[in-house]
C-alpha cells in the first residue's frame, strides 16, 4: 500500500509556481523586510520618490481588499534598487492617480479552492485571485467557472482601461481561452506565462556524456538512455515526482483527459466516455518504461511521497545539490533557483537550461508551448470597483507601474540581470525584451542558452485544446482520482499487478460514473465543436506528428469518433 501525501498533479502545478514565485521574487531584491504593511493604502500620504500625475481621476470611495502577492501592499523599510522599492513607488503613484480609493489586507488563502469558492459565494473573496484554482487548471474548467458565474465578466472595465495594448501579441492570442470564451467575454487578466512542462538540466553532467543540450524531439527512449549514461555513484541521472506516469503514459496520447483515451458521445446524459483497452499495450510499454528506469536502472530520484516537482521540493533540492542531473519543472523556476542556489542570472545560464519534456514513440507531444497564468476578479463588485481593480492590477502588472518597478530594480546597478532575477521572464506584458530606461536585452540579460531554449518553446505549434471548441459544461463529470489510483500502483508497487485488467476496471468505473451526470450543454452545440475540434487535431497531426496520427490517431477516431459524428 502506498502512503500518498497530498499530491500536486500536473492540473494544479501553475499554484505553486504562483505561491513560490510570489514570495521568492521579493526576497531576492534585498529588503529588510519582505512582509508588506498590513495597513490600508490610500493616497493620502504619498512616499518619497513617488510622483504626481496632472490626470488625476475623479475622487471615488471605493474600497478594494487583497490577500497579497501579486497585489501586495506597501512594504515598509524598503530598501532602494530593490523590487519592494520598486512595487511602493508604483503603488502609491496608482493611488495618488485614484483618490479616494482604499486597499486594505484582509487574511485569505486563495490557493485553497474550496475556502476560495465559499468565500466568491459569499461575498468575502478578495477582489482577484488565480483563475486555475476554481478551474482545475484546464480550459474546459476554467469554462465552466465562469459560466458558474464565479468570476466577473470584465469586458468593458478591461476595454476601458485599454488592457489589450498591454499584453504581448503572442501572449494575447496564443492562450485566450484560459481568460475569455469564445464569443469574446472577457473574465481575466494574464498575468505569467508558463513554458510546457520539462526538464532542468546541469550543462557540466550533460558535457560528461559528450552532449550540449537535449534535443527538441528526444522520446522517453533517449530519456532512459540518457538517465542512465548520467547516473554516477551517489548522482542519479534524473528526479522525477511521484505521477512520472502521468507525464510518460500521455505522450502515448493515453491520460484522464488523452486523446486516445477518452471520446465524446453527445446526448448521453455526460458527454464523455473512457476507452483505457484499445491502446492497452502502449499502456503496457510505458509503464514498463518508468519501472525499468526505477527499478532496474536504478537512474532516478523519485519517492511515491514526492509530489511537488515545484523549485521548492524535494527534486529541485536534489538538483540543487548535483545529486540529480536533470529536474522535472517549467521554465518560470528558472528565477526562483537561482535565488535558491544564490547565483546570479548569468551564473544560472552557465550552470544550467532547460528542455521540454520527451515525445512519446510515435513524435507525439500533449504539451502545449506556453500557457497563461491567468488572475479573475470578485463577481460582486459594483461597475466602480471593478473598474478601479481592473486599473491596478494592470498598471502594477502590466502597464506603467510594472515599468516603475523594474526601473527602481535597475537602479542598484545598472544590471538588467537583476530585473530577471526578481520578476520571471518572459512577462506576459509587452516588456520582455525591452523596458523603457533599462539599456539592452533582457533576453541578453536572461542568457544566450537559456533564452534561446525557451523561445525555441514558445514558438512550437500549438495543439488545439477540446475547450476552445465546445460549450461551457458545468456539470463537470467524474474525477480524476482512479486515474492518479492507477498510475501510482503501476509506478511504484512492489506487488504483482496487471496493467491490462486495471485498465479494464479504470474504464469501467469512470464509465460508469459518467452515466450518472447530466450534461448541461447543447446537444447540437457541442457537435459542432466537436467536429471543428477534431478537424483542427487531424490537420495538426498530419503536420506535426504524423507517424501518431495514421498509426494512432485515425484508427482511434474510426473506431470511437466518427461512428458518433460521422
Amino acid at each position: 500500500m502506498i502512503n500518498r501525501s497530498p499530491k500536486l498533479t500536473r492540473r494544479e502545478f501553475l499554484r505553486l509556481l504562483a505561491i513560490g514565485g510570489g514570495g521568492l521574487a521579493l526576497a531576492a531584491c534585498g529588503s529588510n523586510s519582505s512582509t508588506p504593511n498590513p495597513n490600508a493604502a490610500t493616497g493620502s500620504t504619498p512616499v518619497p520618490g513617488a510622483t504626481v500625475d496632472p490626470n488625476i481621476q475623479p475622487f471615488l470611495d471605493v474600497t478594494l481588499q487583497t490577500s497579497g502577492w501579486p497585489m501586495d501592499m506597501l512594504f515598509p523599510e524598503a530598501q532602494p534598487g530593490t523590487f519592494q522599492a520598486g512595487h511602493n513607488k508604483a503603488f502609491q503613484n496608482w493611488l495618488n492617480l485614484n483618490p479616494g480609493v482604499k486597499v486594505e489586507q484582509i487574511e485569505f488563502n486563495p490557493w485553497d479552492g474550496a475556502g476560495l469558492r465559499t468565500a466568491v459565494a459569499g461575498g468575502t473573496a478578495p477582489f482577484c485571485y488565480p483563475i486555475g484554482v476554481l478551474g482545475a487548471w484546464n480550459v474546459p474548467g476554467i469554462q465552466a467557472s465562469f459560466a458558474e458565474g464565479l468570476f466577473a465578466d470584465i469586458t468593458e472595465a478591461f476595454e476601458k482601461n485599454k488592457v489589450m495594448d498591454l499584453l504581448d501579441p503572442q501572449i494575447a492570442a496564443g492562450s485566450a481561452a484560459r481568460w475569455k470564451t469564445n464569443d469574446g467575454r472577457i473574465f481575466g487578466i494574464p498575468y505569467e506565462i508558463t513554458s510546457s512542462e520539462g526538464y532542468f538540466f546541469n550543462r557540466a553532467h550533460l558535457a560528461e556524456i559528450g552532449m550540449d543540450s537535449l534535443p527538441l524531439n528526444w522520446t522517453w527512449q533517449d530519456m532512459r538512455e540518457i538517465a542512465l549514461k548520467l547516473t554516477k555513484g551517489d548522482r542519479k541521472g534524473l528526479a522525477m515526482a511521484a505521477y512520472a506516469l502521468d507525464w510518460i503514459l500521455p505522450s502515448y496520447g493515453i491520460d484522464f483527459d488523452g486523446l486516445l483515451s477518452r471520446y465524446p458521445i453527445p446526448g448521453r446524459s455526460f458527454n464523455w466516455r473512457w476507452d483505457f483497452t484499445t491502446y492497452a499495450d502502449d499502456l503496457v510499454e510505458g509503464v514498463d518504461l518508468w519501472r525499468g528506469m526505477y527499478f532496474e536502472d536504478k537512474s532516478v530520484f523519485s519517492d511515491p511521497n514526492y509530489w511537488d516537482f515545484s523549485q521548492n521540493g524535494q527534486l529541485a533540492s536534489a538538483f540543487y545539490e548535483e545529486k540529480a542531473s536533470m529536474t522535472p519543472g517549467i521554465h518560470l523556476f528558472f528565477s526562483d533557483m537561482a535565488q535558491k542556489m544564490n547565483k546570479t542570472i548569468p551564473e544560472m545560464d552557465a550552470f544550467m537550461s532547460f528542455a521540454r519534456q520527451p515525445l512519446g514513440p510515435l513524435g507525439y507531444s500533449y504539451q502545449l508551448p506556453f500557457a497563461v497564468s491567468a488572475w479573475a476578479f470578485k463577481p460582486d463588485l459594483s461597475a466602480d470597483e471593478l473598474d478601479k481593480a481592473i486599473s491596478l492590477f494592470s498598471y502594477l502588472l502590466l502597464g506603467d507601474g510594472f515599468v516603475t518597478t523594474t526601473q527602481e530594480i535597475y537602479s542598484a546597478n545598472k544590471d538588467a540581470s537583476e530585473i530577471v532575477r526578481a520578476i520571471r521572464w518572459p512577462f506576459a506584458n509587452k516588456y520582455s525584451e525591452t523596458i523603457p530606461g533599462v539599456e539592452g536585452s533582457l533576453s541578453d540579460a536572461t542568457g544566450k542558452t537559456y533564452a534561446e531554449a525557451i523561445k525555441t518553446i514558445f514558438g512550437q505549434p500549438k495543439l488545439p485544446e477540446v475547450g476552445e471548441y465546445t460549450p461551457a459544461e458545468v456539470n463537470r463529470g467524474p474525477g480524476d482520482t482512479p486515474w492518479y489510483d492507477k498510475i501510482s500502483r503501476w509506478g511504484f508497487s512492489t506487488d504483482a499487478f496487471d496493467v491490462k485488467a486495471d485498465a479494464a476496471e479504470l474504464e469501467s468505473i469512470l464509465n460508469q460514473q459518467a452515466k450518472t451526470f447530466p450534461s448541461g450543454v447543447d446537444e447540437n452545440a457541442f457537435a459542432e465543436g466537436i467536429h471543428k475540434y477534431y478537424a483542427d487535431v487531424t490537420t495538426f497531426l498530419q503536420a506535426n506528428a504524423p507517424q501518431f496520427y495514421e498509426q494512432r490517431f485515425k484508427p482511434f477516431y474510426d473506431l470511437r469518433i466518427k461512428p458518433e459524428f460521422g
